[in-house]
């Protein structure tokens, strides 16, 4: 902590906070934020579990909801996850219910872990359509059923993104509805 201005010491390297996606779901359930889980953590809700590091939400794109999602962004400490090359003051926008509104994408640092905030992917055509196909699945230690993505929609964002991983999670994505023989 910087005495003489009260803020975090930025020059202080921070070790990566251990993923809580439990919290982070709270949180944003405690706060009323529509939201639709994608990403890594989402394949659980499909029969898959595999290591994440962080937890990927789409949340809906009204005002309203937004400045529900920034005051849950506040309540877990949320910040930008900047290179270390760059500085707070140095984003086009802040991370508030006005910059959430602007649209993009945020890689957050929380009290409880990583959290990315995705307003677009590509694969979709964003909240509305993950929305509409969206599956409902209980996740332990939470007692609201929570949202994710379809395994269509997920095989579509995977597809598009390509990375390895990606690839990877198609494959048992699709194992798990019988696409591919499991004898191959």
């Amino acid at each position: 902590m910087d005495e003489q201005t009260s803020q975090p010491d930025e020059s202080v390297e921070e070790r990566p906070q251990a993923l809580h996606a439990d919290q982070l779901l709270k949180s944003l359930i405690a706060r009323a934020v529509d939201f639709v889980v994608i990403g890594g953590f989402s394949l659980a809700a499909h029969g898959i579990v595999r290591a994440t590091k962080d937890l990927d939400v789409v949340p809906a794109p009204d005002a309203a909801n937004l400045t529900r999602l920034a005051v849950a962004l506040r309540d877990i400490e949320a910040r930008p996850n900047l290179a270390d090359d760059f500085d707070l003051s140095e984003l086009p926008v802040q991370l508030d219910a006005e910059g959430l509104a602007a649209g993009g994408n945020w890689v957050l640092t929380t009290r409880f872990g990583r959290l990315d905030v995705m307003q677009y992917v590509p694969g979709t055509t964003g909240y509305d359509q993950l929305q509409d196909h969206a599956v409902t699945a209980l996740v332990p230690g939470i007692e609201t059923p929570v949202t994710f993505a379809s395994a269509d929609d997920l095989i579509a964002m995977k597809t598009a993104a390509g990375r390895p991983q990606d690839l990877l999670d198609i494959a048992d994505l699709e194992r798990t509805r019988g696409v591919i023989d499991e004898e191959r």
